[in-house]
């Protein structure tokens, strides 16, 4: 079974208006050849998850040369990347969109107009209503 995190509709994006950069074209060919292109990047994933993915895939079929394959990564990764949000500078809903709750969102944003801007993610986890854990699990999607 291909994971439900692989096959996933994009936003209406289609091959053509795919981001340019390299790898692209190479990605087309290799993820193309078993499905649409629209279910390729619906999601957005860190290099690392882009590369076991990609490596699920080859394990099924796609080809490519071993830089090849570090093409696409590389391109998956530059362009669909996870989404994320500068604590800093973010309004809560677009801390939201990175994983914290309406609740938490609204919490760092008050903590900031009152503190003054996060250096650290030790600073973040002194927001009270905060779940520090999440934080930590949040690390990929949050920028100072």
């Amino acid at each position: 079974m291909l994971g439900a995190t692989f096959f996933i509709v994009w936003s209406g994006i289609s091959a053509q208006d795919l981001p340019d950069g390299p790898g692209k074209d190479v990605m087309k060919r290799m993820c193309n050849s078993c499905h649409g292109l629209e279910v390729v990047t619906g999601i957005r994933k860190t290099r690392n998850r882009w590369a076991n993915t990609v490596d699920v895939m080859v394990s099924r079929g796609a080809t490519g040369t071993d830089d090849e394959i570090d093409e696409v990564i590389d391109y998956l990764a530059t362009h669909f990347g996870p989404k994320t949000a500068n604590v800093n500078h973010a309004a809560a809903k677009e801390l939201e969109e990175v994983g914290l709750t309406s609740k938490e969102s609204e919490a760092i944003v008050q903590y900031r107009e009152k503190n003054g801007d996060f250096k650290t993610f030790d600073d973040l986890k002194k927001v009270p209503d905060v779940d520090a854990k999440k934080i930590d699990r949040l690390r990929d999607h949050i920028e100072f």
